[in-house]
């Protein structure tokens, strides 16, 4: 198996979810980055670029005014 065929592999059963069960054994702690993990970042991240895009409009604005 290459690199490239592990990284698709890795990724569609990220989708389907299954999660990494060997890996969180092996590594005796719980993952950090899971599924829930990347669904609350991913709101952030959609949420935050429109309100500083909406501040810095009103701050130049301001500076102009």
């Amino acid at each position: 198996m290459t690199f490239e065929e592990a990284i698709i592999k890795s990724v569609q059963k990220y989708y389907s979810g299954t999660d990494p069960v060997e890996l969180n054994s092996v590594s005796g702690k719980e993952a950090k980055y899971t599924r829930e993990y990347f669904d609350e970042l991913e709101e952030e991240l959609v949420k935050s670029p429109k309100n500083k895009k909406k501040k810095k409009k009103k701050e130049l604005a301001n500076e102009s005014a």
